[in-house]
């Protein structure tokens, strides 16, 4: 019980770092995009290492949330390089019992190709 709260305290931390660093609020209220380390690069969505990335993503956000979601396909995003790896930030639509959303996801590729998945929202 207490490794499960803290790994979900854990993802939620991650989050709100990756929510708050990635978005903020103009002065009219809309919501920005903000570069994650200011030296974003965009993505093809269409790359199958993209994609692969994104299936990981949803497959790992099932996992956890015990829901069903399925990729449809990326949008668009970036990566950020970081100590030890390359964040991926995407925007994906997938469904989940006949309903489609847009979803913003963030995952960790470490430096030895594992994947951590950082945010699912």
């Amino acid at each position: 019980m207490a490794i499960q709260f803290n790994s979900l305290l854990l993802t939620s931390l991650s989050f709100l770092v990756i929510a708050s660093t990635y978005f903020h609020v103009s002065s009219a209220g809309s919501v920005l995009k903000h570069n994650f380390l200011d030296d974003e690069q965009p993505i093809n969505p269409n790359d199958p290492n993209v994609v692969g990335i994104a299936k990981f993503a949803v497959d790992e956000h099932n996992k956890e949330a015990k829901s069903n979601f399925e990729l449809v396909n990326v949008l668009a995003g970036g990566t950020d390089s970081v100590t030890g790896g390359v964040v991926y930030q995407l925007h994906i639509t997938a469904t989940e019992s006949d309903v489609t959303t847009t979803r913003l996801v963030a995952v960790l590729v470490h430096s030895d190709n594992s994947k951590q998945l950082l945010s699912f929202q």
